[in-house]
């Protein structure tokens, strides 16, 4: 079993979708955070010429050594 897992919300790049974004990792950050995962990193990235911001969110999954 792997101890780490790597989650990723894309949203089109638009007005105000960085504030959506961000908001919709600290939401999923804390839902796992509840069922036991410890967060690692996030890493927010804007994907040149595709329309697109990024948020990779890096956890350590619950009971794992």
């Amino acid at each position: 079993m792997k101890a780490v897992e790597i989650f990723m919300i894309r949203k089109s790049f638009t007005r105000n979708s960085s504030e959506a974004i961000r908001q919709e990792a600290e939401d999923m950050i804390n839902e796992k955070h509840y069922k036991g995962y410890r967060l690692i990193n996030v890493d927010f990235d804007v994907a040149d010429n595709a329309g697109y911001i990024y948020a990779f969110i890096t956890m350590k999954k619950p009971n794992s050594y």
